[in-house]
């Protein structure tokens, strides 16, 4: 168990911390490549200082921020640059509401259940140049973004359809919070999460769980994320009050419920929640270091690249998954070294930010061509689609190699 996050100054006091040296300039794949977003050190704390609750917002250029995070990870000063500006999106949020498409887009988790019973119908009309078109015209949904296919059955009707594995008393039982992709478009994640866990020696639960609400964070709606908040943290503790660690495999979601939760949305019980959750890299690899893992990997000889997502480097755990497939032998992983993908969530989806997110993603398509693997892993969900489309590779979760690479175990005599 972790240590509960230090306490924090009030986020109104941060602006005078910082010491304006524009390191955060240097990350934000955003200001790189459009004249019109000013940067996290002026969007963030620069104008944060004259800003005022009494004022309407004026800085409509506060959405061209993608939350990536990077600006955080940089700071010498610990100035939480994305959190101002996720303040100031707030307040645009309040003053001006939102549009159809975000009401749409937010609610993904909701409609992601209905598209999956239906995902041969649904996965046709996805890619239906008439269909995305419409949703272009009416939506402002770029018809040029691949929209992702829905999995039937979802992740959590397989799971509760699967056989039940046989019941051994020395195995020890560990929660997993699969989130909404996973549950819906890419079940195969989950499946590998929980193949990996059991052959580590635990018992997999699932329990109650909704979105974590980080998409409602993108559009600013912040009051929309605290119910939500609030409601998975009804959902989660009684599991971590059993005594159960909770893993994620969706480096966003765990961002947002091992930080956000606490620390921006000051949901109580949120500290209680983060101190046994932890990345599935993360839990795993501790079990291979402490020697406690009964879990061996056979040989793959293959060239694969690791492309660390942002939300991964904001929770600031390393790179773990990258150490476990450094176990595995004659694998050869290399990390492609680009800072963001471009996606953002659904930030990329959207007509006015596409060429922005094509753009940031240039150079990790440059990389990758360099690089020359077979496929490419990532944590995040919304980097795989990107990496998908930006270089027509396969994209896989590291879970997802990684169950691939197990060795059997001996059959008992």
């Amino acid at each position: 168990m972790r240590s509960p996050p230090d306490s924090q100054l009030p986020l109104r006091v941060f602006p005078d911390v910082c010491v304006r040296c524009a390191t955060c300039m240097a990350v934000c794949p955003v200001a790189r490549v459009t004249p019109h977003f000013p940067g996290p050190k002026q969007a963030g704390p620069g104008a944060q200082r004259f800003r005022s609750a009494e004022d309407p917002s004026v800085d409509d250029w506060i959405d061209l921020c993608m939350g990536c995070h990077l600006c955080d990870t940089v700071c010498p000063a610990g100035v939480p640059v994305s959190e101002l500006n996720l303040l100031a999106k707030s307040k645009l949020f309040a003053e001006r509401g939102g549009s159809l498409r975000d009401w749409l887009l937010v609610r993904s988790d909701r409609f992601g259940e209905i598209a999956s019973r239906f995902a041969p119908l649904v996965n046709r009309l996805l890619k239906n140049r008439l269909f995305r078109r419409l949703l272009d015209i009416l939506l402002k949904i770029d018809r040029r973004r691949d929209l992702p296919a829905y999995d039937s059955p979802s992740f959590r009707r397989w799971f509760r359809a699967r056989p039940a594995p046989g019941h051994d008393p020395g195995r020890r039982s560990i929660a997993y919070f699969h989130g909404c992709f996973t549950n819906t478009n890419e079940v195969d994640v989950g499946k590998a999460a929980v193949g990996l866990l059991e052959a580590h020696g635990y018992s997999v639960i699932v329990p109650p769980q909704r979105c974590c609400g980080i998409p409602r964070l993108g559009v600013g709606d912040l009051e929309g994320a605290r119910r939500m908040g609030q409601r998975n943290l009804s959902l989660l503790l009684p599991t971590v009050r059993r005594g159960l660690d909770i893993v994620f495999s969706s480096t966003s979601c765990g961002l947002m419920l091992r930080h956000e939760y606490a620390r921006l949305l000051g949901l109580p019980g949120a500290e209680e929640l983060a101190v046994r959750l932890f990345d599935i890299g993360e839990f795993l690899l501790a079990l291979h270091d402490e020697g406690r893992a009964v879990a061996t990997f056979t040989p793959l000889p293959l060239r694969v690249g690791y492309f660390v997502p942002c939300h991964l480097r904001s929770l600031g755990i390393g790179l773990p998954s990258l150490a476990l497939m450094r176990r595995v032998p004659e694998l050869e992983v290399e990390v492609i070294d680009a800072e963001c993908c471009g996606l953002g969530g659904f930030y990329g989806f959207k007509r006015e930010k596409f060429a922005v997110a094509e753009e940031i993603g240039r150079d990790l398509a440059r990389e990758v061509a360099r690089v020359k693997p077979a496929l490419i892993l990532s944590d995040c969900e919304g980097c795989r689609m990107q990496l998908r489309r930006l270089t027509g590779l396969k994209a896989l979760h590291p879970v997802q190699l990684l169950r691939d690479a197990l060795k059997p175990l001996p059959m008992a005599p």
